[in-house]
């Protein structure tokens, strides 16, 4: 059986917590409406964790700043709802793999594979 680390764990448990504050409603952006939060990746020492975020339209600077004027909000909602003591400084990374995706797929379409 597998052991995890506990950065692997906080992964997980902290991509939810920032998908719940969002999609909750708690932080009240409305250029956050249409974010997704895909994935995060906290380093092993704690001192950072990669927040990767997919847009459904096409703004993703104005998401970016949206997400960093309320990154102190998010880390305090970290530090107090998971109860950990050594909260990750958060950075915001663009997650376009749905974007490439969508364009391979068109181009397939042209080329006839369907």
């Amino acid at each position: 059986m597998r052991s995890y680390k506990r950065t692997e764990r906080l992964n997980e448990v902290i991509r939810e917590e920032i998908a719940e504050l969002i999609c909750s409603g708690t932080i009240k952006d409305e250029r956050l409406r249409l974010v997704t939060i895909t994935k995060v990746r906290v380093s092993d020492d704690l001192s950072y964790a990669d927040v990767y975020y997919s847009v459904f339209d096409s703004s993703w600077e104005t998401t970016r700043v949206a997400l960093e004027e309320s990154r102190r909000f998010i880390e305090y909602r970290i530090m107090k709802d998971l109860r950990i003591k050594k909260v990750p400084k958060l950075r915001f990374v663009e997650d376009r793999s749905m974007e490439y995706a969508d364009r391979i797929e068109r181009l397939l379409r042209e080329m006839g594979f369907e």
